[in-house]
């Protein structure tokens, strides 16, 4: 972990929570809520964020660096989905809407809710787990909301709701959703039913979310035709990427060989993580760095 690197971390702990010297600046989190979220002490946080490094080992960075989501070697690329999904995601937050997607893995889907949840307020954004239960998914709801994670299970949902309950306009965005075992899966209606009437839902998969959903509903499982009538029956469709959005992914990591771009725009299949792989690998084998 190079100095150069740690310093892109501090600055983005600086930017959503603040250094603590200025008191009239609203920021995404408290550095308490953010020290809940990254699950490391305060104390911790305020070092990286002043620049005492000394006594923080090169581990602690990459874990803070691996929870924010901070691609350090990467540049976002405007693709047709990434700005459909940013509108999206500001209407449902402003209207308070409740949206479902279910589409193919690789199409920029998590990239741009990272990207939204990073630099709008009040948003809480979480991808779920295959090997989440019930209590791990209201863990990591709870921190991703600046909570600090701990007592029962109904006390941690209790405490969950009422910090929604307070805060203006939120989005909960619930990605890889088809992920969830049916007791977190189920917790949906809960929190929905409290929030609907101040709080915008995403909820998002791969098409195994929308097939388990339906058929769910057909055999009338408990809670699933409440939630296909939430989302009004209806999962917004994206597009596959086409060779404008390979274009303009390669270009942002200053890949701009036109043949190149051509070569990986058929390989890729509209699978954005081949064209990161491939853009990579171009750099690496001319010697170069992504920009």
């Amino acid at each position: 972990m190079t100095n150069e690197n740690k310093m892109i971390i501090a600055t983005e702990l600086q930017r959503l929570a603040g250094s603590g010297k200025i008191k009239s600046v609203k920021y995404k989190y408290s550095q308490v809520e953010l020290s809940a979220r990254l699950g490391i002490s305060n104390a911790t946080v305020s070092k990286m964020i002043s620049g005492q490094w000394n006594t923080i080992s090169d581990a602690m960075w990459r874990k803070v660096q691996a929870i924010l989501k901070i691609d350090i070697d990467w540049n976002t690329g405007d693709t047709s989905n990434y700005i459909k999904l940013l509108e999206l995601l500001k209407a449902s937050q402003d209207r308070h809407l409740t949206v479902g997607i279910s589409f193919n893995a690789g199409v920029g889907k998590s990239h741009a809710y990272v990207d939204y949840e990073r630099y709008t307020g009040n948003v809480i954004y979480i991808e779920c787990k295959n090997y989440w239960k019930t209590k791990s998914y209201i863990v990591n709801l709870s921190k991703a909301a600046g909570l600090v994670a701990e007592g029962t299970v109904e006390s941690m949902i209790e405490s969950f709701i009422d910090h929604v309950m307070g805060l203006e306009s939120p989005l909960i965005i619930i990605d890889q959703m088809d992920k969830l075992k049916d007791g977190a899966f189920d917790l949906f209606m809960d929190m929905y039913n409290d929030l609907f009437r101040c709080t915008g839902f995403v909820v998002s998969g791969v098409p195994a979310l929308k097939k388990r959903i339906e058929r769910g509903a057909k055999n009338d499982k408990i809670g699933y035709r409440e939630v296909l009538s939430r989302l009004h029956g209806n999962f917004l469709q994206l597009d596959l990427p086409d060779f404008n959005d390979v274009a303009a992914v390669c270009m942002a990591n200053g890949l701009d060989d036109a043949d190149e771009i051509e070569r990986i725009h058929n390989l890729c299949e509209g699978d954005l993580r081949i064209v990161r792989k491939e853009v990579a690998k171009y750099f690496l084998l001319n010697g170069k760095e992504v920009a």
